[in-house]
Order: structure tokens, then C-alpha cells, then sequence
């Protein structure tokens, strides 16, 4: 079990792969942030994980540009990572050892069944020692404290917001008429005779129906549609996927109703209405807890943002 498989960390949870820019070097520099070199290797070590399944999806031009597209989020993403190092740096913040050292005990009960020899195994794996390891949890976990008390604790989205965007977005919201019906239908055949014993069959078919024979199963012994076998029970469907004759007829159903029998040119039908719904709008306390969550996470990214580039304004970047 690969470490970095089962460690992920705040900033980097968008977790993106690929395989690096033709031109780039495991030993090169990707990226500078004051004196912290951010080498090609770190954003390869980053993006390893999912490159195949690019190389599955694309080919040639289009991979190339997925792979440097990606390479450079790779990039970005650790540069960001840099900043808050920084800026953690500068503001004299200090993360207890024991508070480390209780968060990779955590690790390795949750992650390895408590299970110190396997951990271990696993940063060998990795070539990793057990203190450049630590090392890197510690700077994870400074990331995300950082990160939560910068931004995640600052975003707050007022109840108007919410009702507003709601108000605004109300044809969001709206649900459609729907229907359930039931159908027989019949193939009125090539030929005059055939077409005259299918509108006979289908006028005997709908005056069983109305002595009270049961619906589903005449659907299902003499319907020749593909539902059929379920009785000729169409679902929930909105009226406007119906065949324009079959809408304009389903229309004037009420529940319960039997139509006269439908011709449509090709076929026979015989439609009974089962039950309608009729248009309406999602209530707002069913969508406010939706739509308080969606605007907080934009928030959440438009104070990340812009806390990332007052950094940037603060520190020296510099990209190779």
C-alpha cells in the first residue's frame, strides 16, 4: 500500500495526474517561492497517480496538451502550498510536535489497522525516512490550519443570499406535469383488411375495459408495444413526451379515465390515465440547505483566491 495513496491533504485534494511536459527533467525546477525551490520531481510525485488514465482516454495532440495543462495545476498547486508555508512562517505560527505526533498516530491506527510495521513498509516504499515524513505531515497539517482559519472560517453567506438566489433561479425549481399511464397498443398492419380487424380488436379490447376487466392484464395479453410485459405501464413521464396526438388526448384525462381508441396512422392505442401531477415549484426549505451549501463553496473559492494573491503581491514567484 503506497502512503500517498492513502494520505491526502487540503490543498492538494484536487489530486489531478498526468505525466510531465516533454521538456521537463525529474531533476529540474519547476517553480520558485521566495527560497523554496519546488522541483519537477514533487510535481510528478504529485500527479503520478491517475496519469494512465489520460494515456487511456487521449491520444497525440490532445494528450499533450491534457498533460501540460494538468502538469502546470500540478504546479500551481504546490506554489500555493509554498505561499502558505510563507506566510505561516512569517507570522511566527507554530505547530506542537505533540500535536504531529498525535496526527500520524492517528495515521496509522486509521490508515495501516494500527499497524507501525506497515506504516513503516510503506514509507519505505516511498523512500522515505521517518523524519522527512513527518516533516510533511507537519506542513500538511499547517496548510490546512492555515488555510481553515484564512478562509473556510471567513466565508459566511447571509439567509437573504440565499432566498435571493433562489427567488432568481426559481425556473431551477420548477417541476413539470407528470402522468402515469398505461397503454395498449395494437400494429394496424399493411393492408386495408388487416387494418379494419385491428380497429375492431382494439374497439372489443376498450369495452372489456370498460366491464371492468383489469388493465395491466390486458396489456400485458394483447398489448403489442414494448411495454407489455409491465402491463403496459408507461411511469412517470411528462405529457410533452408524448407523440403529439397521444399529449393532446392524455390532456383531458382525469385519473382513472379510459380514452377512445387513438389513431395514429401507424398504430392503435388505447391510453388510461392512473394518476397526474400536476406542475409545481420545489418549496424553498427544501432546496435552502442546497443552495446555502453551493454559495458557500463559491465564497470559500473567491476568499481562497484572493487570499492566494495577495500572497503572491507579498513573495517572490517565479515559474520555470
Amino acid at each position: 500500500m503506497r502512503i500517498y495513496t492513502v494520505i491526502v491533504f487540503g490543498i492538494l485534494l484536487w489530486a489531478v495526474t498526468i505525466a510531465p511536459a516533454e521538456t521537463m527533467t525529474i531533476d529540474s525546477y519547476a517553480a520558485m517561492v521566495n527560497n523554496r525551490i519546488i522541483t519537477a520531481a514533487e510535481v510528478m510525485g504529485l500527479v503520478r497517480p491517475v496519469e494512465q488514465q489520460l494515456r487511456d482516454t487521449y491520444k497525440g495532440k490532445e494528450l499533450k496538451e491534457k498533460i501540460d495543462e494538468l502538469y502546470k495545476k500540478g504546479t500551481d498547486s504546490l506554489i500555493e502550498r509554498a505561499l502558505i508555508l510563507e506566510e505561516f512562517d512569517k507570522q511566527g505560527g507554530k505547530i506542537p510536535d505533540q500535536a504531529v505526533d498525535d496526527h500520524i498516530n492517528e495515521i496509522i491506527r486509521e490508515k495501516f489497522n494500527n499497524n507501525r510495521a506497515e506504516f513503516l513498509k510503506a514509507l519505505a516504499e516511498e523512500r522515505l525516512t521517518i523524519d522527512e515524513w513527518r516533516e510533511e505531515t507537519k506542513e500538511r497539517m499547517i496548510v490546512t490550519y492555515f488555510r481553515r482559519k484564512e478562509v473556510n472560517d471567513k466565508v459566511f453567506v447571509s439567509p437573504n443570499a440565499v432566498k435571493d438566489t433562489y427567488n432568481a433561479s426559481i425556473e431551477k425549481y420548477r417541476v413539470p406535469e407528470t402522468v402515469q399511464i398505461r397503454m395498449i397498443i395494437l400494429h394496424k398492419g399493411t393492408n386495408d383488411v388487416d387494418q379494419a380487424a385491428k380497429l375492431q380488436e382494439a374497439q372489443r379490447i376498450r369495452e372489456r375495459l370498460l366491464a371492468g376487466e383489469d388493465v395491466a392484464t390486458l396489456a400485458k395479453n394483447t398489448s403489442e408495444g414494448s411495454k407489455a410485459a409491465q402491463g403496459g405501464d408507461m411511469g412517470w413521464i411528462e405529457p410533452s413526451s408524448l407523440r403529439k396526438e397521444l399529449n393532446e388526448v392524455a390532456a383531458r384525462l382525469t385519473a382513472g379515465q379510459l380514452s377512445d381508441v387513438i389513431d395514429t396512422g401507424d398504430e392503435l392505442y388505447i391510453l388510461r390515465l392512473e394518476w397526474r401531477k400536476e406542475a409545481s415549484v420545489t418549496p424553498f426549505e427544501q432546496v435552502a440547505k442546497e443552495i446555502e451549501d453551493e454559495l458557500k463553496k463559491q465564497e470559500n473559492e473567491r476568499l481562497y483566491t484572493a487570499w492566494i494573491a495577495r500572497l503572491k503581491n507579498k513573495d517572490y514567484v517565479k515559474v520555470f
